[in-house]
């Protein structure tokens, strides 16, 4: 694909673009790398709100198959994006939704490896698990293995608290780093359980992301 063809599919996919279009034409070495960063930018003129890029969905799909060899279109568009929804220029949710399937495996791979670096310690706290964390428990059974996202809700390991059974889960949706406490382990105050990492980039730094649930007593 040239640069002169991708720029008649963006206009014909989305012809709110085709003055841009006609505008970069005039530069004839400009490459498909270029020409999508200016794209990027162009697409985010409106406070973020990209409303051709759900249009221009199609177009990103053929580049990514055909033209992605050197990752010109991951790195060129993709990535910024990814970059642009981290810092929270735009709505991560929205901006993958408008993208194809081929873009949303490319936005997850880039997005979601990114969140994997903020991880947060989940220690046996007040501060983290609530006021149940100051009874005395021991941790029974982590029920799945680390290295993998999981969603609010999901039980993570089996706990017993003042031999009631309970149950460790995160709050919000989050990518399991590993493990530091075996099971049989009986838990000390701030001793530490595992490493997760939230994947909202909003989510604030001290902000409780498991619970402990406790069975209520018979």
């Amino acid at each position: 694909m040239t640069t002169s063809d991708l720029l008649s599919d963006i206009a014909s996919a989305a012809p709110s673009l085709s003055a841009w279009c006609k505008e970069m034409s005039s530069d004839p070495d400009l490459s498909i790398r270029e020409l999508l960063t200016h794209l990027r930018f162009e697409l985010t003129r409106d406070k973020g709100r990209m409303v051709e890029l759900p249009q221009l969905a199609p177009v990103i799909e053929r580049l990514l198959i055909e033209a992605d060899e050197e990752d010109q279109v991951s790195l060129g568009l993709i990535e910024p994006l990814v970059w642009d929804a981290l810092d929270g220029t735009l709505n991560a949710a929205e901006t993958r939704t408008a993208l194809g399937p081929t873009g949303r495996s490319v936005w997850d791979d880039l997005y979601l490896g990114s969140r994997r670096d903020d991880l947060r310690a989940v220690q046996f706290e007040e501060g983290d698990l609530g006021p149940v964390a100051t009874i005395s428990a021991r941790l029974v059974q982590w029920l799945l293995t680390p290295n993998q996202w999981v969603n609010a809700g999901t039980p993570v390991a089996q706990m017993a608290v003042d031999d009631r059974a309970a149950v460790l889960q995160v709050k919000v949706r989050c990518w399991i780093d590993r493990f530091a406490t075996p099971p049989g382990h009986t838990l000390q105050t701030g001793d530490l359980l595992l490493y997760v990492a939230p994947e909202s980039p909003t989510t604030p730094k001290g902000e409780p992301l498991c619970a402990l649930v406790v069975e209520p007593a018979a």
